[in-house]
């Protein structure tokens, strides 16, 4: 059933352009009828089509470079290349809400969203029993948590579950141009975590870690799970999140690479390690990743001083004969042997599940069980073992581990400042000396969005 998928992107690159050509952000809206008429989904077959777009849409450059490396600026581990320019605010920690990439962001999200609800939506209402509808249903639910996930990071206050400075929900197409309330932060969390648990029980099953034609390129059962221990400790739910993420790194269908170093080799050909990511390759997937973390955004001398004594420095930082640092994760990339710019966005990776798994374990107070989890990521790096069962010192440690092993990425490293800060166990403005309250814990919404609402969407304090 699932070696369709091994065309999924071919077919995307396609279908992206009829499958959210008129898609549009909150505000600036066109009626639902308009969006998808040459999209109505009228049989399985159909929704399959629509799906493979809304895939497709993942690979723009928002959620393949600028969600990452944004947050990654306004963290630790990057800083800005020579060829940066507004990336230099979000390093400094000081993002206005007329900035490109705040509305570029908000509104590729809410058009990944729009189509996301189209599919939900319409193949839920086909009278069909053929088993891939309630899986392209599920795939549909994670790529809408996903984004309402990314969205609600960055311009809502994920840090605080009593907050109303949520963000606004899409639940089904907009049918008229309107502005969106925002909704609460418990409400948002409750949403997503809906839409995982749908797709950790609907979706389609991984192949086994051991087959060499498994693809982890489209969302799985696993993959929902996996994004559901992450949501669940941002949301503070420790015990959901370590059940979620032993559940990942006991089914069997993962397992950790022999080297660090492999992950990035293997990039997607081969790999077992990767829960979802996004594709490339020499000739339909295309694109400038590699370029751009090499001319926007570079390892900072902070990561490039953390890694120094790690064994992992090598495979992370490449230097250069003038002394400057690359990414070695994306320098050079290639696929087939074919030297590219193109690269991918990893998503979810099973090292990330045991670091999820280490800190719930910590704040659970179960330091045993946290230094199991710890302890296979540094065994793999050939680190020695962290031996600590002091609460705060075992969480520092998972901290920089998760530094050492994801930095340089997503902008892990940052959201985790903003958690622990919130948590009590740090100060951010000691490593980001702008930062001097939580209304820099997060961007502001576009300008353009509150402008236009008339009053409806509330911009984040602060702005």
């Amino acid at each position: 059933m699932r070696t369709l998928y091994h065309n999924i992107w071919i077919a995307a690159g396609l279908l992206v352009a009829c499958g959210a050509c008129n898609l549009v952000n909150v505000t600036d809206v066109e009626p639902v009828n308009k969006i998808f008429e040459e999209n109505a989904i009228t049989s399985v077959q159909k929704a399959q089509s629509v799906l493979y777009g809304t895939y497709g849409q993942l690979k723009g450059t928002e959620y393949l470079t600028y969600f990452g490396c944004d947050a990654a600026l306004l963290g630790l581990t990057m800083k800005p290349g020579p060829s940066a320019s507004s990336e230099q605010n979000y390093f400094n920690n000081d993002v206005d809400a007329e900035d490109y990439h705040v509305d570029q962001l908000y509104t590729a999200s809410y058009k990944i969203l729009n189509n996301a609800a189209h599919i939900i939506e319409k193949t839920e209402k086909l009278e069909s029993d053929e088993p891939r509808k309630e899986e392209i249903v599920s795939e549909a639910r994670f790529i809408r948590a996903l984004s309402h996930f990314y969205l609600l990071r960055r311009y809502g206050q994920f840090f605080k579950q009593d907050s109303k400075y949520g963000i606004a929900l899409r639940d089904v197409p907009l049918k008229e141009v309107k502005a969106e309330p925002r909704a609460d932060v418990k409400s948002v969390y409750a949403h997503i975590l809906a839409d995982l648990a749908y797709a950790a029980e609907k979706g389609p099953q991984m192949t086994d870690s051991a087959s060499k034609t498994r693809v982890a390129i489209y969302a799985t059962r696993q993959a929902a799970l996996a994004l559901k221990a992450k949501v669940h400790l941002y949301n503070r739910q420790y015990a959901e999140a370590a059940a979620a993420a032993e559940a990942v790194i006991k089914s069997g269908k993962y397992a950790l690479e022999a080297s660090y170093a492999d992950i990035f080799v293997k990039k997607i050909i081969g790999t077992k390690e990767v829960i979802f990511q996004l594709p490339f390759d020499d000739k339909q997937d295309r694109n400038n990743k590699a370029f751009m973390l090499r001319a926007y955004y570079l390892p900072s001398d902070y990561y490039a001083e953390l890694m120094k004594t790690d064994k992992r420095y090598a495979a992370a930082i490449a230097v250069q004969s003038n002394g400057t640092f690359r990414n070695n994760k994306y320098n050079g990339s290639t696929f087939g042997g074919q030297s590219l710019t193109a690269d991918t966005e990893y998503f979810l990776r099973l090292d990330e599940m045991y670091l999820i798994l280490a800190e719930a374990k910590a704040r659970l107070n179960l330091p045993d069980d946290a230094l199991a989890a710890l302890n296979a990521i540094r065994k793999r790096a050939d680190m020695p073992e962290v031996t600590t069962t002091d609460k705060a010192a075992l969480l520092e440690a998972i901290r920089l581990e998760k530094m050492l092993e994801l930095g340089a990425e997503s902008g892990e490293d940052w959201y985790d400042l903003v958690r622990y800060a919130t948590e009590g166990d740090l100060k951010v403005s000691d490593y980001k000396p702008n930062v001097l309250n939580e209304t820099r814990y997060i961007l502001p919404l576009p300008i353009e969005t509150v402008r236009l609402s008339n009053g409806v969407t509330e911009q984040n304090p602060g702005y």
